[in-house]
């Protein structure tokens, strides 16, 4: 199966970071001087394409006037994450649980990267992996994540635990809020899905569990809405913004 991304800034971005392109195609008149500085600078071949070309490789998605084709997304294995996250001083990882919706993961990515999020783990079951919609509903955020799929999730978690990470989950019953927490350590925070929520062994086995404090008739938000807002309380508690 061929991957590919499209837009201009999911392929800005992939263009800057030149470490899963195969191919360039760009439609008959596109316009854009950024795009084409990138392309000559790196010396990158590209192709044009009419307008039913580019339809047929991605649909009557809106690709504005570049596709480009990339290799697999690779993942990395949790001990390689960790010994990334090695000289942080305050490592926050995202763990998702149950997240099947790709343009619910891509948003959490992007959010992610815009809040300072070092890493992600999800499992291997009940969850979208690195796909194409992901990556486009990223825009470009996928480039710059890492990512890790492990097995089990309880035991990932007992893992970073041994590595000195604090687990923090999200539910609605909980009785602390999210910004009660002190992120100013190494972290790990569970999002779950949105009908599921959490597993109750990863409940069980955080340290703190959490609500996002709610005064509506629906008491439950999007999972990326959710990732969102503990993202950002991350990276104010590290900031000391009150």
């Amino acid at each position: 199966m061929r991957n590919y991304i499209y837009g201009k800034n999911s392929c800005k971005n992939a263009l800057v970071r030149n470490n899963t392109i195969k191919n360039i195609f760009l439609l008959d008149g596109f316009k854009d001087p950024t795009i084409y500085k990138i392309i000559k600078e790196k010396n990158f071949k590209f192709e044009y394409l009419s307008s039913k070309q580019m339809e047929n490789l991605v649909g009557r998605n809106n690709h504005q006037g570049i596709i480009i084709e990339i290799n697999d997304y690779t993942y990395l294995e949790l001990n390689e994450l960790l010994d990334l996250l090695k000289g942080k001083e305050y490592p926050t990882i995202a763990i998702l649980d149950g997240i099947e919706d790709p343009h619910n993961f891509g948003a959490i990515l992007r959010s992610g990267d815009a809040f300072g999020i070092d890493g992600y783990i999800i499992g291997s079951n009940r969850q979208v992996g690195l796909t194409n919609i992901v990556g486009h509903v990223s825009t470009g955020a996928i480039e710059y994540a890492k990512v890790c799929k492990v097995t089990n999730l309880n035991q990932t978690i007992n893992t970073l635990k041994e590595n000195g990470y604090w687990i923090v989950a999200s539910d609605g019953l909980a009785n602390m809020s999210y910004k009660d927490v002190d992120y100013k350590m190494k972290s790990a925070i569970i999002i779950g899905s949105e009908g599921k929520g959490i597993g109750p062994l990863l409940l069980k086995n955080s340290d703190f569990i959490t609500k996002i404090p709610m005064v509506g008739h629906v008491n439950s938000l999007n999972a990326s809405v959710a990732a969102a807002l503990y993202f950002n309380a991350v990276l104010e508690s590290k900031n000391n913004v009150k």
